[in-house]
């Protein structure tokens, strides 16, 4: 049976008919299997206690489709709209803002309405147009009904070319609110920014990485794909050097402000292997070890940045998460063959009833 509210076409969490022991055991072997030469280093799966596994996810993006008479959320698969009206791994609180919306937008196809995107108090209607919609539907009453759901800010998002990517730079409005709130460590975040759905699994990770790269006043942190900077804070705090790098621009900026006594540099991190490269070489000057902290993409660690850590950055440690044990075994392998020890494999659950694993691997330089 599958739990009440699920869609049975919908396959967005492919364990939910398992037990919560099924689906962890599921995940360690899979782990286990995608990094075969470290099977016996792959740990237990860090989760979330049974009755937390449902109503955990408090963000979304969601397709919006008008049938002629309402609007309604939920996922494409091929060519087939599959309405997910109350998710069970939603929050109440996110089913309940999702509704109020969906039933205070203008019922008519001409408001190109082609995505909700919910981050934390953050919503963004992404408009399938360069026309901005005018704001006649944004009343008191549903302006009382997202602040009683969180809500601090609520934007327009105009991209004509919307699809797989979502955003664009340009084309932000904000019709109501705030642009930025703050996240569950304190950090202001924007529309656009990516956060974990269980902080308090996140920051585990972020715990065992700290114990594990051991960040001091003698010590210089690389932090590559920083995001707002939750990461970057954790080495600044115990008196770390440390320079982070973000392609995302509103990310950045909220890292700047976040972390202020870090470095943090825009762009790809290939593109910014030179700047990397100079800061290192200047904390070494000042006689400060360096490790390294990534959380890369699905994609995984870029070869320019493989070629790096390999041949000039030669960290003592790095502590890597990742959403990919495929690519994550791939990167591990070229630095277990070129001068780097794996000391361990921890697996976490930061999807339950989902196929999806995160594995944080921590490394020692021979």
């Amino acid at each position: 049976m599958i739990p009440e509210g699920c869609v049975a076409e919908c396959r967005g969490c492919s364990h939910r008919e398992m037990t919560m022991s099924e689906s962890l055991l599921q995940k360690f072997e899979f782990v286990r299997g995608k990094l075969s030469d470290w099977a016996d280093l792959v740990e237990p799966v860090h989760s979330v206690t049974d009755k937390n596994c449902w109503g955990y996810r408090d963000k979304t993006t969601l397709s919006a489709r008008f049938d002629g008479v309402e609007w309604q959320l939920g996922m494409w698969r091929r060519d087939e709209f599959i309405p997910i009206p109350y998710c069970p791994i939603h929050s109440p609180r996110l089913n309940g803002l999702l509704n109020a919306i969906r039933q205070a937008i203008p019922k008519s196809q001409s408001f190109a309405l082609a995505y909700i995107v919910v981050s934390g108090a953050q919503v963004v209607l992404v408009i399938k147009s360069k026309q901005k919609p005018n704001v006649n539907w944004l009343n008191c009453q549903l302006v009382k009904e997202l602040e009683s759901f969180g809500v601090e800010g609520l934007w327009y998002h105009l991209n004509p070319s919307t699809g797989r990517r979502i955003f664009e730079k340009s084309g932000w409005h904000l019709i109501w609110g705030k642009p930025r709130s703050v996240d569950y460590n304190g950090l202001i975040y924007g529309p656009a920014a990516f956060q974990q759905l269980i902080p308090e699994l996140y920051n585990q990770s972020l715990d065992l990485a700290e114990q594990f790269l051991q960040p001091s006043n003698h010590v210089a942190v690389v932090d590559l794909y920083c995001g707002t900077g939750n990461s970057m804070l954790r080495w600044v705090r115990q008196g770390a050097s440390v320079i982070g790098v973000e392609l995302g621009g509103e990310a950045v900026e909220c890292a700047r402000i976040n972390v202020p006594d870090a470095t943090v540099l825009r762009g790809a991190c290939r593109h910014r292997v030179p700047q990397v490269r100079d800061w290192v070489n200047e904390k070494r000057m000042e006689g400060k070890s360096v490790v390294l902290y990534v959380n890369p993409p699905r994609t995984g660690l870029e070869v320019e940045v493989l070629d790096w850590i390999i041949a000039e950055g030669k960290p003592d440690r790095i502590a890597y998460l990742s959403c990919s044990p495929g690519t994550l075994s791939k990167n591990i392998s070229y630095l277990a063959q070129n001068g780097y020890d794996v000391v361990r494999c921890i697996p976490f659950d930061f999807f339950p009833q989902t196929h999806h694993v995160e594995t944080l691997v921590l490394l020692q330089k021979c």
